[in-house]
């Protein structure tokens, strides 16, 4: 009663001081709504105007506005085909490019972003260069679930935006990058989204206080830091009201968070069904983070089944939209709903589900160049820090300098190469470590369902879809039957087997279990079936005892070949089946190193 009482009083206060220094901050710049509309007014009387329509679809975009954006953005497109203007269809494509992408209109956005990258290249604009790799950053992260190359798309873009002196672009793609850290739950990403807001402020920038106070909001959320997490949701508050921005959604899914690490339960639910009332005016990816907030909340009020339902109504929306960011943590967290339910069968589903996303975004190789990035652009910022506050004593320090540049480029260099080293190997073992838990958690699992079943015996029923149509409920048996017949009788292990072969075997025919394989798995036949062995590889060298050559276990696994076996499983795992086993007795020996230091010592 207390803690919501609390809360009430701040949100109170935050809505108080909000409107306290909306005057000061009106008089300094006129908000980005009013200037959408003297634009539309404008645009009514001459639709040609191509800068008026270059502004507004840059406005609309930045409100959220995506239906409007494209709008506008297409007609620009038509008025720079008839005046052949390739500079303003270049901004036509790379606003209908990134609008596309968050309305989960895929191709269309591939397509309208390349050829915006094309016409960039081509007419040697860093601005839009700038841009276009923006929109090739949130299609890796919203579309392919691709951190690490959206991330070096968004450092790309810093790139092109400080050569053509774009500091909107620049502020805007910190921002971006600040957002992907909160994805991967890492803290470094405070720095970027502080810098932007410090730039919105002093260009004296709407969207970019915005973004740069949400996102800031969002990193002291991670840290755990409430009361400054609730000083940037206020500022964001403030923004996004006095400029009409559309996607309200993610301020009070944040809001609600936060309500609830301060248990405060009943408010966070409140503050969540108030984001759920501007699910159609905002982002696919913030809807669906809603669905997970409120989901967590239950889950801790031990509602279980209410948390599946609305775990499975984020996933049904990320889908839909075709927005993957937020469905490894959705299917994670089925699968514990159904777990602290006692559905281990379903639990065990899911987390099958959850753990083959994670392998797709957890990968070694991609994290040290994620590291070589982040070097680069801290190194970058701080030499030109340096030579802003040096630029005066240039002339006369010129050889200090220089020394001094290049021990610091060694420093950087050696520091990088031994960092490096040392992450990559950090991070295998991580992988190995991951893998050995995940095996064990799996056997566990597994052991509650054979208790559960010879419990009950012949009444243990699983439930099915009760929504579901008959077309699906065939296509659900069809895939339980083929995943029955490749776990229990390890059919994967035939080197020679087919998808005619697998077909005839469940007595349907190559077309229809293609289909089902890839609606229910989202892989190919070839893959699906490699990932079963690829599990088994794993198993097996995770066992330190287990001294089996790699030739023979390609073999006794199902690959053709040694080769073939090797790109596979580098390709799931982030590293080669030799290091995985070397990596693997290497954590054995820290663990027994660990134990003996464990010890009580007897005299």
């Amino acid at each position: 009663m207390c803690n919501a009482f609390v809360s009430k009083r701040i949100f109170i206060i935050i809505i108080f001081l909000l409107y306290s220094f909306s005057y000061a901050f009106s008089q300094q710049r006129e908000s980005v709504n009013k200037v959408i509309v003297k634009l539309k007014a404008k645009l009514e009387k001459d639709i040609t105007d191509k800068k008026s329509l270059k502004k507004i679809s840059e406005l609309l975009i930045n409100s959220g506005d995506y239906n409007q954006t494209i709008h506008y953005a297409l007609i620009l497109d038509s008025v720079a085909q008839l005046s052949n203007d390739e500079t303003a269809q270049m901004y036509s494509y790379i606003y209908l490019g990134q609008a596309m992408v968050m309305k989960g209109e895929v191709r269309k956005s591939k397509y309208y972003i390349d050829k915006s990258l094309e016409l960039a290249i081509k007419l040697s604009n860093d601005s839009v260069l700038a841009s276009v790799y923006n929109g090739l950053g949130l299609y890796a992260s919203n579309v392919e679930m691709d951190y690490y190359r959206s991330i070096n798309y968004f450092f790309q873009g810093i790139e092109a935006a400080k050569r053509s002196s774009h500091e909107r672009l620049y502020s805007i793609l910190l921002c971006n990058i600040s957002g992907i850290y909160y994805l991967k739950g890492d803290s470094e990403g405070l720095k970027y989204a502080l810098e932007c807001h410090t730039l919105g402020h002093e260009k004296g920038d709407a969207y970019l206080i915005y973004c740069g106070s949400i996102a800031s909001a969002y990193m002291f959320f991670l840290l755990g830091d409430y009361d400054e997490a609730l000083k940037y949701t206020k500022e964001a508050a403030f923004i996004i009201e006095e400029n009409n921005f559309y996607n309200k959604t993610d301020f009070y899914n944040l809001y609600g968070n936060i309500l609830f690490k301060l248990r405060d339960n009943k408010s966070a639910i409140g503050a969540f069904y108030k984001a759920l009332e501007f699910k159609d005016q905002s982002q696919t990816s913030s809807v669906a983070n809603t669905y997970l907030s409120m989901a967590k909340v239950f889950i801790k009020q031990r509602q279980y089944k209410e948390s599946v339902v609305l775990l499975e109504q984020g996933l049904d929306i990320s889908i839909k939209n075709k927005n993957t960011i937020h469905i490894p943590e959705l299917y994670k967290y089925i699968s514990i709903s159904y777990e602290l339910d006692q559905d281990y069968s379903n639990a065990l589903k899911y987390y099958k589900i959850f753990q083959s996303f994670s392998d797709s975004i957890y990968n070694a190789e991609k994290e040290r160049t994620l590291s070589e990035l982040k070097i680069k652009y801290d190194t970058e910022k701080h030499e030109n820090e340096i030579k802003q506050s040096k630029l005066s004593l240039l002339q006369k320090e010129k050889r200090f300098q220089l020394l001094l540049f290049a021990f610091i480029l060694i420093f950087i260099i050696l520091g990088g190469t031994y960092v490096s080293y040392y992450k990559k190997n950090k991070l295998y073992l991580q992988i190995v470590k991951r893998n050995k838990d995940a095996i064990k958690h799996e056997a566990n699992l597994k052991e509650q369902i054979g208790e559960l079943r010879s419990k009950i015996g012949k009444e243990f029923i699983i439930k099915k879809y009760s929504v579901s149509s008959i077309s699906e409920e065939k296509e659900i048996k069809l895939y339980e039957e083929l995943t029955n017949l490749i776990k229990n009788e390890h059919i994967y292990k035939q080197n020679d087997l087919t998808k005619e072969k697998l077909a005839a075997l469940l007595n349907t025919n190559r077309t229809y279990l293609s289909q089902v394989i890839n609606k229910y798995s989202g892989l190919s036949f070839t893959h699906f079936i490699n990932s079963f062995r690829i599990e088994d590889a794993v198993h097996v060298l995770s066992d330190p005892n287990n001294d089996i050559p790699l030739k023979a276990l390609s073999i006794d696994i199902g690959f053709n070949s040694t080769t073939t076996f090797y790109t596979a499983f580098r390709s799931s795992v982030g590293m080669t089946p030799s290091l995985y086993r070397e990596k693997v007795h290497q954590l054995e020996k820290q663990e027994r190193k660990n134990n003996n230091r464990m010890l009580p010592n007897h005299r």
